[in-house]
């Protein structure tokens, strides 16, 4: 009896320990994803896509253990705003991407870009090969290093974190620069900022002077915001269109604070502005093709990736 009862305890002290450790061999891995330009994402499961059903209060989206994904549509004051929200378990999933990144000119449509890099969720960029100035780094690559004096920038840093420098402003930038605490591997200038410590800013006068960037009329819009640690909101407003009249740049500011943005700054709009979700548009397609985008995607390796002969 005591034999058996010694057995007994044997197993029960064996047998959780070898469930356990199965358990944790069953843990799925996330690892950072390459830092390279040229690099993209993992395949995503197409079994985490997540289809809406209005009916039941579904929103469209993708869920897995490093990356959820929720999308859907607001209308607000006359505007269609098509709204994604995301939550990422690693910096490295906020992420950059060129046509070429040898040629930082070289232009191509949202979707052709977004499938190049596995993006599950992409918008339009600052699209910065329109322009001969700005500090412009994607990925770590510096572009340029030619300040544009009026435009606000928007640094991502390492932990991705968002940081605001008003007009370009040397010194500010200088000091961020400077920190050895994090790096800022991309870095965008369009503007102007929309939202700062969770409040809503009023159009600067260096946007305003001659309206050159058209901050004050209603157009499509494009956004990107910080909620919270390694959380974001993109935003696409639409317009020129008989469904939505599109956003001034101070609707677009109070939108993102509205919906929880600590942080929100302005990218290109226009027929620039657009969001590609799966395997298609989210936002109106338009027909203009741009030289960067800003996407999301899985840090799991499903074994979908595509292999190099």
């Amino acid at each position: 009896m005591r034999k058996l009862i010694a057995i007994l305890l044997l197993i029960t002290m064996v047998l959780p320990a070898a469930l356990c450790e199965e358990a944790v061999e069953a843990q799925t891995i996330i690892e950072p994803l390459s830092s390279e330009l040229d690099s993209g994402a993992h395949v995503a499961n197409p079994d985490n896509y997540i289809e809406a059903d209005p009916d039941n209060g579904v929103l469209a989206g993708y869920s897995d253990e490093s990356i959820t994904i929720t999308l859907e549509q607001i209308t607000e004051d006359g505007v269609l705003y098509n709204v994604a929200r995301v939550k990422i378990a690693d910096p490295s999933q906020l992420r950059t991407g060129l046509d070429d990144p040898k040629k930082g000119k070289k232009n191509n449509y949202v979707h052709n870009i977004a499938g190049k890099y596995n993006a599950i969720l992409a918008i339009s960029g600052d699209f910065f090969s329109k322009n001969s100035s700005g500090y412009v780094v994607r990925m770590g690559e510096v572009f340029r290093k030619k300040l544009y004096a009026n435009r606000d920038m928007l640094l991502i840093d390492s932990n991705g974190d968002f940081h605001i420098i008003y007009r370009s402003n040397a010194e500010d930038l200088e000091a961020l620069l400077a920190r050895e605490d994090v790096t800022f591997p991309n870095v965008f200038n369009f503007g102007p900022a929309l939202v700062a410590e969770g409040v809503a800013l009023e159009m600067p006068e260096y946007y305003l002077a001659k309206n050159t960037f058209n901050v004050t009329r209603p157009e499509p819009r494009c956004a990107i915001g910080q909620i919270g640690e390694l959380e974001y909101l993109l935003v696409v407003a639409d317009g020129r269109n008989g469904e939505s009249e599109g956003a001034t740049g101070e609707q677009l500011a109070q939108f993102m604070a509205a919906q929880g943005c600590i942080t929100a700054y302005n990218l290109d709009g226009g027929d620039t502005a657009l969001m590609w979700f799966k395997d298609d548009y989210y936002s109106r397609k338009t027909k203009r093709s741009q030289s960067d985008i800003i996407y999301f995607g899985t840090a799991i390796n499903y074994g979908l990736d595509a292999t190099e002969d």
